[in-house]
């Protein structure tokens, strides 16, 4: 089914956005890396839109919320990426939230010229660089990875100092100290949700964030439901999250042609129509 085609017929049962997620291509071989989900890599990981792009053409027919989850940023040069993602965000009106991580794919992020070890440390600097250039009137960075001379950015977002920037990743320590010192929130990794799992991760990341000095008001957090044959139905995740403080439900519609797309959607908004 055609994406933009997607998108109306999303916005048309009334839910609220659209977020994609990103790999520049896929290896044929793969000797050190490993589906997350197990067996082998489905020949969907191959058919990505670059998110950006195809982001655009959802914001020029829709209003919907445009977003990534996740986007790859580590695989991008972060200075072209800063505008892009300014862009984007302006033209559309401020839709843009930015999810980003660093991925499993070691051979897809080792083609992009850096080695796949230092993945999390490039995405931490590569934000740093996006909010340089979103917030400063003469941006710059210095970094181990990457360095921008002072300099003049432009467009900026329409969002006051840039599009939210959420951290998809595994709900563990190291993750949720990564979040509260550098990013806005986090989105789940789309592993099955449980009420009582999902409780004790919030706690724990609030608990990181309150230690960095950041106000709880301020965290983000958007939870993933993949709709798997022994996952929660998505109005019980919708009320499990809304319990949590979370502001977004992000539901996984897998790809197929037109109508059996469109029968997800459906089945999603019957569902959700269930919360009270």
């Amino acid at each position: 089914m055609g994406l933009v085609e997607f998108a109306q017929s999303a916005e048309a049962r009334g839910f609220s956005g659209i977020f994609l997620n990103e790999h520049t291509h896929l290896p044929v071989s793969h000797p050190t890396s490993q589906f997350p989900a197990g067996g082998e890599i489905p020949e969907r990981y191959a058919r990505f839109w670059d998110p950006y792009i195809a982001l655009s053409f959802v914001a020029a027919v829709t209003a919907l919320e445009i977003g990534t989850a996740i986007s790859l940023i580590a695989e991008h040069d972060p200075i072209q990426l800063g505008h892009a993602t300014a862009t984007l965000d302006h033209l559309s009106g401020g839709r843009l939230v930015l999810g980003v991580g660093w991925g499993w794919n070691r051979e897809e992020y080792a083609d992009h010229g850096r080695r796949p070890q230092e993945r999390a440390q490039v995405v931490e600097e590569w934000v740093q660089v996006l909010r340089s250039m979103w917030r400063d009137e003469v941006a710059s960075y210095a970094g181990r990875y990457v360095t921008l001379s002072p300099s003049y950015c432009w467009p900026k977002p329409l969002q006051s100092g840039g599009p939210p920037v959420l951290l998809g990743a595994k709900p563990t320590e190291r993750n949720f100290a990564r979040i509260a010192r550098f990013a806005d929130g986090w989105i789940t990794d789309g592993s099955p949700v449980e009420a009582k799992s999902l409780f004790e991760q919030v706690s724990q990341l609030r608990a990181h964030w309150s230690d960095a000095g950041r106000r709880a008001q301020d965290l983000r957090i958007s939870v993933v439901h993949n709709p798997q044959p022994a996952a929660l139905p998505l109005h019980e995740v919708v009320a499990v999250a809304a319990d949590c403080g979370i502001e977004r439900v992000l539901q996984h519609i897998y790809e197929g042609d037109r109508d059996a797309m469109l029968r997800r959607l459906d089945r999603a908004a019957t569902d959700l129509r269930a919360v009270t």
